[in-house]
């Protein structure tokens, strides 16, 4: 096959303005500024300038490899710089996430020159073809880079990347690239082999990464690149069971998905699967493991969150989660207050939780800075079960993955409780939001664990569903749930309620949802 891959039109004009000495490229990258904005623009002008420029693929390559070694030292500051906790981000979080997206875009274009260089001249008389693995190698790797900026920016990837990952893929494929390292050094991340590089990505795009907080996402990151190599390609042909199996149509701009139902006799163009069976075996042995030091952890919360990942990321890896119900298109208006402290004083008819008399003044108090807390989103399609809902110009990092919120019709009386399942931020600056409805009769209580000095904390009782034989369940703030632990309740109605914890339903960034019994 030919490789067809979107490159930059030449600038003659800008070829004095760039430096192609190695050596004196070197000591100008040593000189760049200390602060990661002005180094990274700096940074991008001068690659973005060579990436328009025509040079012999060995001096490229000469000076790629300077460009990335610098570009590989910012990255935890970039990281730092962009650290967000919500959507939308702020303004110098935004920047410094394009910036450090724009480079990793220009390195991959960079290295894309390089490689089709070298394929236009892999048949000409005395040119060695050695070098198209390592370049096939550093563009893929570019684009994970890529891919994982998209995914703590809550953004897709860009258009048209998805169709040149897949090519590059088949091309090493083809040609029998597919497990050449670009070093020896197995340790050393940017020198994994193609195969790997390519499993990496795939698994990240499984994973679902808008699901995830950037906190989340580290730990995401870090099981992708500890267990992809235990992922494997396999014919379409080879499909036994739906269950660790994921479709990849390698002629099309899309990531893979979970083949479900779906026939696989009438594939339009080439396609594979990847299979996640022995790599979920590994991540249940990395679970046990896990559990088994949660009892003696000193930070136990810290443990449990790592145990919930990992559960969570075995789930979207061998069987995707599937809505129960079709998303209908929709053009109505909602209200949402987002957080849970702000969820709770909605069930409490505006009013904060306390077992202290509030007067009058706090409580207008409270009324006035809940209503600014209440915003109207667009509700772009729904279901039973929840609702897409877009949004603009909304106070910074307030929308976060895994958060608890408030949702009623525009005008309304009553508020439901639901979860935000996953959050993506768009080109033009909106807000999009998926939420799922937990219930639409949520009682609001106060909570405190018994045989401890802790004081009451806000939580939310879910009653049972008969119908969805949906046992009683309590959303508390995060860290609450241990097995069998004992809470005292108070209710609206200042009647006290002893339960005991029963089993974890999940554990997100903001809650832990469980089910209880009465002790």
């Amino acid at each position: 096959m030919s490789l067809l891959l979107t490159l930059p039109d030449p600038n003659p004009k800008l070829a004095r303005a760039v430096e192609t000495n190695p050596q004196r490229l070197r000591q100008w990258l040593i000189g760049l500024p200390a602060g990661v904005q002005e180094a990274g623009r700096m940074l991008l002008d001068a690659l973005s300038t060579l990436n328009r420029i025509k040079l012999e693929p060995e001096e490229r390559i000469k000076l790629l490899q300077e460009y990335q070694n610098s570009l590989e030292m910012l990255t935890g500051a970039f990281e730092s710089a962009y650290a967000s906790p919500g959507l939308p981000m702020k303004e110098s979080a935004r920047q410094a996430a394009q910036l450090a997206l724009n480079l990793w875009g220009e390195m991959a274009l960079g290295w894309k020159l390089a490689l089709m260089d070298k394929v236009d001249k892999k048949f000409t008389f005395f040119t060695s073809s050695k070098m198209l693995p390592v370049l096939l190698q550093a563009v893929m790797y570019s684009f994970w880079r890529v891919y994982q900026v998209c995914s703590r920016l809550f953004q897709p990837m860009p258009s048209g990347m998805w169709a040149e990952i897949h090519q590059l893929f088949r091309y090493a494929a083809e040609n029998r690239f597919l497990d050449e390292r670009k070093t020896d050094n197995p340790k050393e991340k940017s020198t994994r082999p193609i195969a790997t590089l390519y499993k990496q990505i795939l698994l990240l795009a499984l994973a679902d990464p808008q699901r995830f907080s950037g906190a989340e996402l580290d730990k995401i990151i870090e099981i992708i690149e500890s267990y992809a190599m235990y992922a494997h390609f396999q014919p379409v042909s080879k499909l036994n069971s739906s269950a660790g199996f994921f479709l990849v149509e390698l002629e099309l701009d899309q990531p893979p998905h979970f083949v479900g139902n779906r026939s696989l006799e009438q594939l339009p163009g080439q396609s594979i699967l990847i299979d996640t069976i022995e790599l979920a075996k590994k991540l249940h042995k990395a679970e046990m493991n896990v559990e088994a030091k949660v009892p003696l952890a000193n930070d136990r919360q810290k443990v449990q969150m790592w145990l919930e990942i990992l559960r969570r990321v075995i789930r979207q890896w061998s069987i995707s989660p599937q809505r129960l119900y079709q998303r209908i298109p929709a053009q109505s208006l909602v209200e949402v207050a987002l957080g849970f402290q702000a969820t709770v004083q909605q069930l409490n008819d505006g009013l904060p939780l306390s077992n202290q008399p509030v007067d009058l003044t706090e409580q207008l108090a409270a009324i006035n800075d809940l209503e600014r807390c209440v915003m109207p989103w667009q509700v772009v399609n729904e279901s039973p079960g929840g609702y897409a809902i877009l949004a603009r110009d909304l106070p910074s990092e307030q929308a976060k993955p895994g958060e608890i919120v408030a949702i009623r019709a525009n005008g309304g009386q009553n508020w439901m409780v639901a979860s935000i399942r996953w959050l993506q931020q768009r080109h033009d600056g909106a807000t999009e939001m998926g939420l799922q409805v937990m219930s639409a009769k949520a009682q609001p209580v106060l909570m405190r664990p018994l045989q401890s000095a802790a004081a009451n904390q806000v939580a939310i009782l879910l009653p049972a569903i008969a119908v969805l034989q949906q046992a009683q369940r309590i959303i508390a703030l995060k860290g609450s749930y241990t097995p069998l632990r004992e809470f005292m309740l108070l209710t609206t109605e200042g009647v006290s309620i002893k339960i005991r914890s029963a089993k974890l339903i999940e554990q997100q960034m903001g809650y832990d949802l469980f089910e209880y019994t009465s002790a």
